[in-house]
């Protein structure tokens, strides 16, 4: 299995056997929210588009930001979250930590040294849609379900913003 199956294995994984019901939905691959918006139509997901964001901060510290479509960082909370002032990790950088297609970073699933920071706004979604990687694939998964979900990464986690 490649990286990136393994992390999409991972995330399904995780789901069933915390026993949270989601959908997976197959399609073109979504590197965009006007993609995304017309499969999100076509598929009649319910939900909001995540957002994440992989950030490097020193040297081999990494963090993912989890926000929603449409959030700005807010980069001096993150430097005041991180200690310093991140920067957004190169396309090589986000394949090599966690196997994620550049412009589709997966939010879960990742090696626990990457820090995961959660915008509080993802926790007050209806529905969360996500890719557990591969950027054919779509998740759904109840918002309700999200602090089981996060509670069940083996990551270190930090509330944003």
């Amino acid at each position: 299995m490649t990286p990136l199956q393994q992390l999409c294995q991972r995330n399904l994984d995780l789901l069933q056997r915390l026993g949270i019901s989601h959908r997976l939905v197959e399609h073109e691959p979504v590197l965009d929210y006007p993609t995304a918006h017309a499969v999100r139509q076509r598929f009649g997901l319910r939900g909001v588009e995540s957002k994440s964001l992989f950030l490097r901060n020193g040297a081999q510290r990494y963090a993912m930001l989890i926000t929603l479509e449409g959030a700005r960082a807010d980069w001096a909370r993150l430097k005041a979250l991180l200690g310093s002032r991140p920067r957004i990790a190169s396309d090589e950088e986000l394949i090599e930590q966690t196997g994620c297609v550049p412009m589709c970073a997966c939010p879960f699933g990742h090696d626990a040294s990457i820090t995961l920071l959660v915008d509080r706004a993802v926790l007050t979604c209806d529905f969360l849609l996500y890719s557990p990687g591969p950027p054919e694939l779509t998740l759904e998964v109840p918002g309700s379900e999200l602090p089981r979900l996060l509670k069940a990464q083996p990551n270190a986690q930090l509330e944003y913003p």
